[in-house]
Formats: structure tokens, C-alpha cells, sequence
């Protein structure tokens, strides 16, 4: 363990909401804790309702349709001369098709109770761009519908979900594999956020909303920025957006959340953080006021999409995209 890293937590999370055992570590002295990740994290609320549960996933599939339909200002010809296959777009088109049937199967169970698409401003600009935009998408998506399945108790809800999800995450790794060149999966577990954390991450491509559309109760957090490059155990420094008031003598901590896992370090006065270089695969990083929880009423900022790729081997690597 380097040792800049004044200290390291690693909480780990279980898919229930039963306390498990897991290791802090402050400095170079190790405790046996109880850290009850999940059932801290990511409550159910009782205002939460399977209509509004459902609603979510309907806003984030009208997110995902009106994104890949972006695909057709790119031609063929345009993936070529960016050094991507040509057939990409023709795969593309076939995941924009399966978005449109999964708002579409949403949309009749919900009825008139369903979310009406949002007006949203996508970052790409060419087909280089809409690939990287298409991986943050797709990890948001899977993390999502990993989160959405604790607020479902009809069976036929829960079975319609689980098999939108496994599609979603045939997405994401035909992304990651195909068109990135990388591992087509991240770690052995999708991570799960809250669900104000997620809509914090696609509210940064919604412009605006139908004032009628109704989802579970949320925050919106200010959005976090790592700079454009970052590696393991680089110390870098970050921003909130809006920025974050005065923290007077209030220590944050950075979060680093991989499937069911989290490292937390402190965030530095100067809004530096470390980040630990243990980390590969897909990372969402969150800021707390709580070293050992990152729920909505101690979350910050964020969260803030990261990925570390690796090889067949396991050893880190830089990819273009």
C-alpha cells in the first residue's frame, strides 16, 4: 500500500441488506468493522413506488433511444476514416432499435401513468466521440437496472427488468470489446447506486423534463469532474459544478465504487485526491461527508464516471477511447 494514502476504507457491499464483516484500514493499523453498505446507501423508501421505479427506467431507455439516434448524422464511411469498422454503425443501429422496443414495452405497462422523453444535449461529434459517449451511457444503464431491482416485488415486474438489463449489459460489453478493444466486461459485479446518484449522472444530458413526469423522490448533486486523463495512483485534483460551498474544518472523502466494492481516501483542502491504484474496469467515484457511507444524505458531489482498462493478463492499459 503506497503510503500517500493517509487512509484507505474498503467497504464490502452485499446484495442484501444483511451486515457483513469487512477490513478498514487507517494508516498501516487494521480493524475488523461492520460497515452495512447497502442498507446505509441505498434504502427503500417508503414514498418509492414500483410505477415510479419503473417510470426511471422509462427516462433512462427515452435517454438511451434519443442518444442512438444521434447514429444517423455518422455514415459508415465517417467510423472508416475515424479507424472504426464500418459495420459498427450497422450494430449501433440494431442497440437504437432495441432501446426504441424497450421505452416502447415500458410505455404499455406504465400507461398514462409513463414519463414523457426529455429534451437532452449529447457531447458527441463525431463517431469517435458517440462510441465514448455510448460506454458512459451503457455503464450508467447497467448500474441502473442493477439498482431498480430491489424497488420491484411483482414477479412479472422484476423478470421484465432482469431481462431488459441483460441486453443492456450485451451492450456494454460488445462496446467495451468491439469497439474499444478492451475487456468486455469490468469487474464480477455491476455497482449500485442510489437512484439520485444515477439520475445525477444523466441529468448531465438532460436539458429539461415534462413538468407532468413523475419519478421516486431524487437529488440532483453537483456534478463532479476528474480531469480528461487519469490513472491509478495519480493525485489529481477535482471540481463540483455548481461549486461547493465553504468547507470550513469538514473533512470529504472520495469514494471509489467498483461493483461491490469501495476504497475511500480523504479529500485534500486543495481538492486534490489520490486515486488508488489498486482500481481497474469501471469506477463511479462519489464525494461524501461520511468515510463510511455514501448515501444521499451524505453525498457531495457526483458520481463521476471513471474507467481503467486492463488486459487479457490483468496488467493496466490505455486505450484511445
Amino acid at each position: 500500500m503506497r503510503a500517500i494514502l493517509t487512509f484507505l476504507a474498503l467497504v464490502i457491499l452485499s446484495s442484501s441488506v444483511l451486515s457483513l464483516p469487512s477490513e478498514r484500514r487507517d494508516g498501516d493499523s487494521a480493524l475488523t468493522g461492520d460497515v452495512n453498505f447497502i442498507s446505509r446507501s441505498f434504502k427503500l423508501t417508503n414514498t418509492t413506488t414500483e410505477i415510479q421505479a419503473l417510470n426511471f427506467a422509462l427516462s433512462l431507455e427515452h435517454l438511451q433511444y434519443y442518444f442512438y439516434k444521434r447514429l444517423y448524422q455518422y455514415e459508415p464511411q465517417d467510423f472508416s476514416n475515424a479507424g472504426l469498422p464500418p459495420w459498427s454503425q450497422g450494430r449501433y443501429a440494431q442497440i437504437s432499435s432495441h432501446e426504441l422496443t424497450h421505452a416502447q414495452f415500458l410505455e404499455n405497462i406504465l400507461g398514462d401513468n409513463a414519463v414523457q422523453p426529455c429534451t437532452y444535449d449529447f457531447p458527441d461529434s463525431d463517431p469517435r466521440s458517440f462510441v465514448r459517449t455510448s460506454n458512459i451511457v451503457e455503464a450508467i444503464t447497467s448500474s441502473t437496472y442493477t439498482t431498480l431491482a430491489k424497488y420491484l416485488s411483482d414477479p412479472d415486474y422484476a423478470i421484465s427488468i432482469s431481462s431488459i438489463h441483460s441486453v443492456e449489459a450485451k451492450h456494454s460489453a460488445w462496446i467495451n470489446a468491439d469497439m474499444r478493444e478492451g475487456a468486455a466486461w469490468s469487474t464480477a459485479f455491476d455497482a449500485p447506486l442510489s437512484l439520485s446518484q444515477l439520475y445525477t449522472m444523466m441529468s448531465g444530458f438532460i436539458v429539461s423534463c415534462p413538468s407532468s413526469n413523475s419519478l421516486p423522490p431524487i437529488k440532483i448533486f453537483p456534478s463532479l469532474t476528474f480531469p480528461s486523463y487519469v490513472i491509478p495512483g495519480q493525485t489529481v485534483q477535482v471540481s463540483f459544478s455548481p461549486a461547493a460551498p465553504e468547507r470550513d474544518s469538514q473533512t470529504l472523502y472520495a469514494w471509489f465504487i467498483s461493483g461491490f466494492k469501495a476504497l475511500v481516501v480523504p479529500l485534500n483542502a486543495d481538492m486534490t485526491v489520490t486515486i488508488p491504484d489498486t482500481l481497474q474496469g469501471f469506477v463511479f467515484s462519489v464525494i461524501t461527508n461520511n468515510r463510511e457511507s455514501v448515501s444521499d444524505d451524505a453525498t457531495v458531489a457526483g458520481p463521476a464516471f471513471l474507467v481503467f482498462d486492463y488486459d487479457y493478463q490483468g496488467n493496466d492499459q490505455s486505450l484511445p477511447m
